[in-house]
């Protein structure tokens, strides 16, 4: 496996690869601002990122809005997302029904999170070859693939890090401490379920997703899943 596909093959918690796409290159079921851009998408890949980091640059505002549904994906993808967030002022994150992995990651670097009653979040810990990094072998003879597992891994542990200190701002190590294990999947699945009152346990602000937000998803993942 070389650098590349190992990039792409870091995807959370799914077998899909490349298969990314936005719903903007889609007939919306409704006309959305400007300001609201859907990444409904299974895989988050390059053509993805690329795709909603245009739709951020051509905003004139400060403010953002997502709608996020999606397995994850690649790692540098969905990093580059959650870096061009950081940009803005005010960026809200809507998850009616999962944000998994990649996706957890791009909706925590939000100003805002808006979660549907059933909506939930994952831990975000890479996954390479089918397995997650943290169980890969780290002696000399694992490989170069291994190698670079760990250095994502610690990446994304230290992005992470970065990401809930400025999101719950004020809370003590010990949250802190809990929150890390919380989303580095410290004692569940990767894609194990992580619920709104998980996250509100922690001290972080989450507002109730209004039901129009579903049912925009609804109409585009039943037309092109």
């Amino acid at each position: 496996m070389n650098r590349s596909t190992l990039l792409t093959a870091l995807v959370t918690g799914s077998a899909l690869a490349g298969a990314g796409y936005l719903l903007r290159h889609r007939q919306s079921p409704r006309a959305l601002p400007s300001s609201i851009i859907p990444i409904i998408t299974p895989v988050i890949d390059f053509a993805v990122a690329e795709d909603v980091l245009e739709a951020m640059d051509r905003l004139s505002s400060d403010e953002v809005t997502i709608v996020l549904h999606t397995l994850g994906g690649c790692v540098t993808s969905c990093v580059l997302i959650a870096n061009a967030l950081r940009q803005f002022t005010r960026s809200t994150a809507i998850v009616p029904y999962m944000a998994i992995s990649g996706g957890t990651l791009i909706a925590l670097n939000a100003t805002h999170l808006q979660m549907g009653r059933s909506a939930s979040l994952s831990a975000v810990d890479p996954i390479v070859a089918g397995q997650r990094a943290k169980y890969l072998p780290e002696d000399a003879k694992a490989g170069a693939e291994h190698a670079l597992a760990r250095e994502y891994e610690r990446a994304i542990s230290g992005y992470l890090q970065q990401t809930l200190e400025a999101r719950l701002p004020g809370v003590g190590e010990a949250t802190l401490v809990r929150a890390m294990d919380l989303f580095m999947g410290e004692h569940a699945p990767h894609e194990w379920p992580i619920r709104r009152p998980e996250l509100e346990a922690l001290g972080m602000p989450v507002e109730p997703a209004a039901r129009t937000w579903g049912e925009m998803v609804d109409a585009v993942r039943r037309r092109w899943w």
